[in-house]
């Protein structure tokens, strides 16, 4: 499984369940990136995402590993899928406002996942 994440300056990734900033050129990458595949979520994230046109999404359940092409989110799904991401897209957003969700810690990243850094 891939993921996609976009991280603020600050090491932020959320705040109230939503993304503390507005970046068109990453939104248009994470459609890029997400379009057409199967998209797994967590149930926070899930309830304040907006319609992913054609994209699949999957609501990750306690308890139990599903399968997607992408992981988008959010903290906790993140950090329970980790060991198995084979690709994990980084997205650093030039941004400095506080959140209140951190990124998750990289300490359980699978040892074979390609890291890829984009910036906007």
């Amino acid at each position: 499984m891939k993921a996609i994440i976009a991280i603020n300056k600050l090491n932020y990734i959320g705040k109230n369940n939503e993304l503390p900033w507005r970046c068109k050129e990453d939104l248009k990458h994470f459609k890029d990136m997400t379009f057409g595949k199967t998209c797994l979520v967590g149930h926070n994230t899930f309830k304040t995402l907006p319609l992913l046109k054609n994209r699949k999404i999957i609501i990750d359940k306690k308890g139990e590993y599903l399968e997607a092409d992408w992981c988008i989110g959010g903290k906790k799904t993140y950090e329970k899928y980790l060991h198995l991401f084979t690709e994990l897209h980084i997205s650093h957003i030039n941004n400095e406002t506080k959140g209140d969700c951190f990124a998750p810690e990289l300490k359980n990243l699978n040892k074979e996942c390609k890291i890829f850094n984009y910036y906007f």
